[in-house]
């Protein structure tokens, strides 16, 4: 069974949960990314998490490890979302700079423009809300945009010490996300990837629930 698992700040977390289940996994070299396992049957690599629920989608890799806001962001169907894990836990939210507080409530004549690293996400909800708007994807420091690149920061916090260090007002909550366990829906349909992706789940959820 092959495993996504999420280099940067998610791995550590997701490293200890997975060692206390009896899963553990180590680096040959520090800048490897295919990783040597307790278990031999189970194979895993560490990627980018946004490339995961696509990986999982297709396929390419069984189970994976992500940011549920990721998974709400892609919108796979073929990705099932087996436990929530608890770590690394933010919100989505929408901001305006504080010179704009009204914005949503008085919009201007011409579109808003909308900076987020939730292309989708965004679309979804402006459409919602009946707002004319153009998302601009940021890959990145999309606090810094409003008010002069961008009308609406959609993006995700910790502390929300960013936001409000960049002069911003929260005025609406997205969702909740932390570390999630997510599985591909084929992969759940064969008899011995099941058996190992719900051994796999019952161990973490000892962990967790511990």
């Amino acid at each position: 069974m092959k495993l996504a698992l999420p280099k940067g700040r998610l791995w550590p977390g997701v490293e200890r949960v997975l060692a206390v289940a009896g899963f553990v996994f180590a680096q040959p070299h520090p800048r490897a990314y295919t990783l040597e396992g307790s278990d031999p049957l189970l194979q895993a690599k560490l990627y980018k998490p946004r490339a995961i629920p696509q990986l999982v989608a297709l396929g390419i890799c069984d189970v994976g490890f992500v940011g549920l806001d990721l998974v709400k962001e892609s919108g796979y169907e073929q990705v099932i979302i087996l436990l929530d894990l608890g770590l690394n836990p933010v919100e989505i939210v929408v901001a305006v700079h504080q010179s704009t507080p009204d914005l949503l409530e008085q919009p201007p004549k011409r579109p808003l423009v909308i900076a987020t690293e939730y292309v989708n996400l965004a679309h979804q909800w402006a459409l919602k809300r009946g707002l004319s708007h153009i998302v601009i994807q940021t890959w990145g420091s999309t606090e810094g945009y409003a008010p002069i690149e961008a009308d609406i920061v959609f993006d995700c916090t910790e502390t929300g010490a960013t936001i409000e260090a960049n002069g911003l007002i929260q005025v609406d909550h997205i969702t909740n996300s932390s570390t999630h366990l997510i599985a591909n829906v084929d992969a759940l349909q064969d008899p011995i990837k099941r058996q190992y992706i719900e051994r796999l789940q019952k161990a973490l959820q000892e962990v967790i629930h511990d």
